[in-house]
């Protein structure tokens, strides 16, 4: 069986909204800040792309104090990984477009493919592991004599991107674990038990 969530572009615009200001540790003592998206657009088959306005702050590079850029368009790629724990969706950040013009001479193209590398390098941490998340043994009722859960579990995933939003599907596998005579509910045991019904008759 399958489940599937739909986020329209009106959506995701809110959640980026809500997100930022955002700050993604990067290297030693480093990170980047992300803020004031805008713009927001869906790339059929990629992810989505919107401007924002950054703030790098790196010391090993040298970048002691933190260097802004108002122009940048950051990129967020979604996909499903295949993981030892199971299947994750998976978000890959790049920033792409900067305008590198205002920024100090120090700072060149080559910090901002650096800055990159270290996002994409995060693209395992930034990630939800659903298949953990949506999997879940219900209790069910005594009333339900032969059943006593049913055991719900996330087996797989996809993403479809369209430029009118984004549909998350999740396949589901499901089982009903039996009722052993150990869970048998006391009055399912008077009722299937002579004697007991017997006692039960002479004590009231």
């Amino acid at each position: 069986m399958w489940a599937e969530a739909i986020l329209v572009k009106s959506d995701l615009a809110e959640l980026a909204a809500k997100f930022c200001p955002l700050r993604i540790h990067i290297g030693e003592g480093g990170n980047v800040l992300l803020s004031e998206p805008r713009d927001l657009e869906l790339v059929p088959g990629v992810g989505l792309r919107m401007t924002v306005t950054s703030e790098i702050h790196w010391p090993v590079l040298g970048i002691q104090i933190p260097v802004s850029v108002r122009s940048a368009v950051l990129e967020v790629k979604l996909e499903i990984l295949e993981t030892a724990s199971g299947d994750t969706l998976t978000f890959r950040l790049h920033l792409d477009d900067v305008d590198i013009s205002i920024l100090p001479a120090f700072v060149d193209r080559k910090i901002v493919d650096l800055v990159n590398a270290e996002l994409e390098a995060k693209h395992v941490e930034l990630s939800w592991r659903f298949a953990e998340t949506l999997s879940h043994i219900f209790a069910l009722p005594e009333a339900l004599a032969s059943a006593s859960a049913l055991d719900l579990r996330a087996a797989s995933g996809r993403v479809r991107i369209t430029s009118e939003g984004v549909a998350f599907a999740v396949s589901f596998q499901a089982n009903v674990e039996p009722r052993t005579v150990g869970e048998r509910s006391s009055t399912e045991v008077r009722e299937t038990n002579p004697v007991a019904v017997s006692r039960a008759h002479s004590i009231g």
